[in-house]
């Protein structure tokens, strides 16, 4: 991966990724040289400060290393508190008679079905809505937006006294059309920077058009300022105690690039996120080292599923632009990798419900109490499902196994409690009428079915066929039910990383610096000549330069991609077309006339919808530029196949799959490598997860290290 230019001499920079989820915090530090191996480490989460989970994982690494420190994290801080409301009170600025704009929203009804709708709160009660006399409106002549009424100075110091009053602790400035002039909102917000709160406004955050999402996104914005700023105080306070405060620090973005901490105090919308796209990344680079295609990944936790699509042919997940998915039931108008997320983790609750049927999820036991097996709680998890069929090495015979070969969960530290989980089990079996082991398998089967429809969702839903995909799955528990989910979709190749269950944090390790900028103009293509578009680019890109150049980066070390959103006119969507680059020596690269970017949208409507109008002029709607930080190119090595040496075979064990009892071969990973082939049924033993290898499945161990799964 490219960095900034170093001294001669220089030590090279280490980079460590840390990953806080629902339930462990996960520290990945990568090696300085290929042959070395990753510093690996899971500690368990602390819901209360995460800064402490990261302080304690970061000081079981040996301390800070001589080298200079890059430290990459993702957080769920900001998600989390966008999803539970426990935001900060935060005033909302806006035109006269527009207040109630982010509570009428856009009328969806996300379910149809229901007589009593319950739509999502704004995260700005009505009491906080403060409006100015303010009105802009296009020029009939030449359609630039001009102010028609300006709020005075008195108007002004009335609304700096409210706001004063009213108990924020930060401001969002929203106006309609502020997009075509952002001076608008700043003058505003010039007015009121004497009151120290932080301040928002809609048209430097989103500068396009669509006033509900882009004051959707803005309100959200300024509701976590505060919350993620503090929280970012804490974490550099517990990175100093710990020996780490020399290290720089960056944030994943939710669209999969990092920024620094300055900007994601001032934008914390843009790291909601963040954890997830850390997988996408660490995913995508394993499926490259392993020489797939078109992947769909299944991120498994502790808490939740995480569920994205990837082609490495157009190097995002979907054609559609601005089609990130609601977070709480919100828009967030800022770019994003297109994850799904379903409450289905390991560590999610088995209930039955009213009417004697079984569920598991969306309820999570958490890092406390944690699945049965840890000895803090009797209500029962996936994890304790997977326990109790075998499929996860228990007592003390099984830990001193792992322990021996260093390959047990967590290095066979930590220690279960099958004689609880077996108590828990026979009273659920009890409760269902069924055997105990038939309620577990019962369990699984209702994970799979989810999981299921969360990669459906990303496949066969967006017209594609999973019979061409491959899985990749990661998380702590995704080896656990990666090959039977692909049996049940017929998708035939399951890639497993090596570390999987810290997979996320890897990929943060891997991740570079990614800037976005965008505006909207709305016109017919062929209205727009090719200098205008390519002065609009320049603009765009001149901006992300100045990013990149806080971060020690120079345009040589940057991609820079050029996107135009497009559209029939009278449509609500749009279509991202790819619309030429870059080079290093700022020349444009590969840009396209109208008419072949008329062509290329035709293409892709037909694509993704049927049909296409040739005869219709395409409308422009948003320029987007995206500035990436430049990888080192992945050599996809195939290598001799061979047999499995004897140092990885540990033990026999018996498990249950398909509810018959069946005798598993226990493998220690760290012995597999490139190359080693063996058939299931298995059990594959490792520090950050446990990978199930059914009956009929074959496994390659791939460049890298990976295990690629096919079935017979």
């Amino acid at each position: 991966m490219a960095t900034s230019p170093s001294p001669p001499h220089a030590k090279p920079t280490r980079r460590i990724g840390v990953d806080t989820g629902g339930t462990f915090t996960d520290v990945y530090v990568a090696p300085l040289e290929r042959n070395k191996p990753a510093i690996v480490v899971k500690v368990p989460s602390t819901p209360r400060d995460p800064s402490e989970a990261i302080a304690d994982g970061l000081t079981r690494t040996g301390g800070a290393p001589e080298s200079p420190l890059h430290i990459i994290h993702g957080t769920t801080v900001g998600l989390n508190a966008l999803l539970t409301r426990n935001l900060a009170k935060t005033a909302l600025v806006t035109n006269e008679g527009f207040r109630d704009l982010i509570e009428i929203a856009r009328q969806d009804r996300p379910d149809i079905y229901a007589l009593h709708p319950e739509l999502p709160e704004p995260v700005v009660p009505r009491n906080l809505r403060f409006t100015v006399p303010q009105r802009s409106w296009p020029d009939p002549t030449t359609g630039a937006i001009r102010e028609i009424t300006r709020p005075t100075r008195e108007d002004l110091a009335t609304l700096k006294n409210h706001i004063a009053t009213s108990g924020a602790k930060s401001i969002a400035i929203c106006l309609l059309h502020s997009w075509a002039d952002p001076a608008i909102e700043a003058r505003i917000a010039k007015s009121l920077r004497p009151l120290g709160l932080p301040i928002t406004t809609s048209a430097s955050l989103v500068p396009e058009y669509r006033e509900y999402e882009r004051f959707s996104t803005a309100t959200i914005n300024a509701s976590l300022a505060p919350i993620v700023g503090e929280y970012l105080d804490r974490l550099t306070a517990a990175l100093t105690r710990v020996g780490f405060g020399a290290a720089r620090l960056s944030l994943m973005q939710s669209s999969g690039g990092t920024i620094g901490v300055p900007r994601a105090v001032a934008e914390p919308a843009r790291v909601l996120l963040s954890g997830p796209a850390g997988g996408v990344l660490g995913a995508t680079r394993a499926a490259a080292e392993a020489g797939l295609g078109d992947i769909v990944t299944l991120d498994m936790g502790g808490t939740s599923t995480d569920v994205a699509f990837y082609s490495p042919s157009t190097k995002s997940g979907s054609g559609r632009a601005g089609e990130a998915p609601p977070i709480g039931g919100l828009p967030v108008a800022l770019p994003s990798l297109d994850v799904h997320t379903i409450g289905c983790g390991g560590g999610s609750l088995a209930s039955i419900d009213t009417g004697g049927a079984l569920h598991v999820g969306p309820a999570s036991a958490g890092a406390y109490p944690g699945p049965v097996a840890y000895g803090n709680s009797d209500q029962l998890t996936l994890t304790d499902a997977h326990i109790y069929l075998g499929h996860i090495l228990t007592g003390a015979e099984s830990n001193a196994i792992a322990k021996a070969a260093g390959a047990g969960f967590l290095g066979g530290a930590l220690a279960l409690d099958i004689d609880r989980v077996s108590r828990a089990f026979e009273a659920l079996g009890e409760r269902l009428g069924v055997r105990p082991r038939a309620a577990a398998a019962a369990m699984i089967e209702i994970a799979r079915a989810a999981m299921g429809r969360a990669a459906g969702a990303m496949t066969m839903q967006r017209g594609r066929d999973p019979r061409s995909l491959s899985l990749v799955a990661f998380g702590g528990a995704g080896g656990l039910v990666a090959a039977e989910l692909a049996h049940s979709m017929d998708i035939p190749r399951v890639l497993i990383p090596s570390d999987p269950g810290v997979l996320s944090a890897r990929g943060l390790a891997q991740a570079g610096f990614r800037g976005d900028a965008s505006r909207s103009l709305l016109a017919p293509l062929f209205d727009v000549p090719s200098s205008k578009r390519t002065q609009i680019f320049e603009e765009l890109t001149d901006e992300l330069l100045g990013q990149a150049a806080a971060e020690n980066l120079s345009p040589k070390d940057l991609d820079v991609r050029f996107t135009l959103d497009l559209r029939y006119a009278g449509q609500s969507f749009e279509l991202a077309i790819p619309a030429g680059g870059q080079t290093v020596e700022r020349r444009s690269m590969g840009a396209p006339t109208n008419a072949a970017l008329a062509e290329a949208f035709f293409a892709a409507h037909e694509q993704l919808y049927g049909h296409r109008m040739d005869g219709r002029v395409p409308e422009l709607v948003n320029f987007r530029v995206a500035a990436t930080e430049r990888n080192v190119a992945i050599r996809v090595r195939k290598p001799r196949i061979r047999a499995l040496s004897t140092a990885a075979h540990v033990a026999e064990t018996t498990i249950t799959i398909n509810h018959s009892p069946v005798t598993a071969r226990v493998l220690n990973r760290a012995s597999l490598k490139p190359g080693m082939a063996f058939s299931g049924p298995a059990i594959v033993l490792e520090y950050s997860g446990t990978t199930l290898i059914p009956p009929s499945w074959q496994v390659v161990v791939t460049a890298g290290s990976h295990m690629l799964l096919s079935r017979e």
